[in-house]
């Protein structure tokens, strides 16, 4: 028996015409073009086997008439859509994004990829300021999660009700 036909959708990317299933996203686009500066698009919390998260914010392209970048892993495609994916407002928000996780976390271990692309997009941690100091042994563990102590040790006054 055959299995269920679907309508193929085409899109341009970057200037070339591709078609996919519809129901595809835009990373799976961008996977089928094949080129390698196309099929490397940065993801970080995508992979094949998980449903897309949209976390990250490393894989976003620029879609012609949407008022942001739109994440490739989690964006459906739309006939006649047209993307950009190495536009300056796509580098910037990629790097951006880069510069933010390696301000925050040691990238030394990273994958080679992320490493590619953490050169390839010019990442500037340093931007963020020095690093912290690592956290004395055990004081991570006596926080609750989701909660911040407060700088002098009482808790915020609620604001006024108008």
């Amino acid at each position: 028996m055959l299995g269920r036909i679907g309508r193929m959708v085409t899109l341009t990317v970057d200037g070339i015409e591709v078609r996919v299933p519809e129901g595809a996203t835009i990373l799976d686009a961008l996977h089928v073009e094949g080129t390698p500066q196309r099929a490397d698009t940065p993801t970080l919390c995508w992979a094949p086997n998980l449903n897309p998260v949209n976390a990250c914010r490393a894989c976003v392209v620029e879609v012609e008439n949407s008022r942001v970048l739109v994440p490739s892993c989690a964006r459906d495609v739309e006939d006649g859509m047209v993307v950009r994916t190495d536009s300056e407002k796509v580098r910037h928000s990629r790097r951006m994004v880069l510069e933010l996780l390696e301000s925050s976390v040691d990238m030394s271990q990273a994958s080679a990829d992320v490493q590619r692309w953490m050169v390839s997009y010019g990442v500037d941690p340093a931007r963020y300021g020095p690093p912290a100091a690592p956290a004395a042994a055990g004081e991570r563990d006596t926080r609750r999660a989701g909660h911040h102590g407060f700088r002098t040790g009482a808790p915020p006054r609620p604001s006024p009700s108008p």
